[in-house]
């Protein structure tokens, strides 16, 4: 099983995002938020705390196919950046028909005190 690290540069998160979903285990994307991230769903609620994004990572996952993660903006102050990217999920409908889902991200994310960065707040939908 392929084990994801967070990143230790902030402009590689949205692409170690999308290699932690394509390894199906959500325990690796997880593993990039903090304790109390704050995570916007796609009915645009906002959760927060490993348990409740712990459910929405294995519901995204229920999408199967792969992801892509573009970063678009990377704003470094001090600790915190600011990043946006485009991503999509190549995957196939019910029917087993091939099917793209798309979107724009908005994330905040934080230095830890081990060099690696994390989300603190993650807006899958925020452009």
């Amino acid at each position: 099983m392929e084990i994801i690290k967070a990143p230790t540069q902030p402009e590689d998160m949205n692409n170690t995002f999308a290699q932690a979903y394509n390894s199906g285990n959500v325990d690796n994307i997880d593993l990039l938020f903090e304790m109390d991230a704050k995570v916007v769903t796609y009915d645009k609620s906002i959760i927060s705390g490993q348990n409740e994004y712990h459910q929405e990572h294995l519901n995204l996952l229920k999408l199967g196919g792969k992801m892509t993660s573009i970063n678009q903006s990377c704003i470094i102050f001090e600790d915190i950046a600011l990043l946006s990217a485009e991503w999509k999920i190549n995957t196939w409908n019910e029917d087993g028909k091939p099917m793209e889902i798309s979107g724009k991200s908005t994330e905040l994310i934080r230095k830890q005190k081990d060099g690696t960065w994390l989300y603190v707040i993650d807006n899958p939908f925020g452009n």
